[in-house]
């Protein structure tokens, strides 16, 4: 019986772009995290990371002036820190890429979970592909993340 694993091309890694939110405290998600703190520097850590998966993380105050760059470009997730101000784009192509958060908490909870799934995503396509070592070390970032993640429930 001959079995025969299925590769995938080319695992992406993810990136985590914070628009204006210089509090959270991301210091353990370590180089995944680019704080951007004008649109000018999330345009240009959006085409030096375009081959990443992009998660991004702005406030209601600053959605507006993020909507063109969101219409231009294909991301995996949205996150909105709610500060009252009006939500535009719910008929956006990306708004079912969009979770709305209510506090800084919220935040890095849903940040946390979805990067440690990135992590876990990446480590199995590695896996896939014969790459042991680099699995297990996005095995072991996963858990690391996810551990990280129970201080924010």
């Amino acid at each position: 019986m001959i079995t025969t694993v299925k590769t995938v091309a080319n695992p992406k890694s993810a990136k985590i772009l914070i628009l204006d939110i210089s509090d959270l405290p991301t210091q353990v998600l370590k180089n995944t995290v680019v704080h951007c703190s004008t649109i000018e520097n999330l345009l240009t850590a959006l085409a030096q990371y375009n081959a990443f998966i992009i998660i991004i993380a702005c406030t209601s105050a600053r959605l507006d002036e993020l909507i063109p760059v969101l219409n231009e470009t294909p991301i995996d997730e949205l996150y909105i820190l709610n500060e009252g101000d009006p939500i535009q784009g719910a008929t956006e192509p990306w708004w079912n890429k969009t979770t709305i958060v209510y506090n800084t908490k919220q935040l890095m909870r849903h940040l946390c979970t979805k990067l440690m799934r990135c992590f876990y995503n990446e480590g199995i396509a590695h896996r896939k592909n014969g790459n042991s070592g680099v699995a297990n070390a996005c095995m072991t970032e996963s858990l690391r993340i996810l551990d990280y993640s129970a201080q924010f429930i």
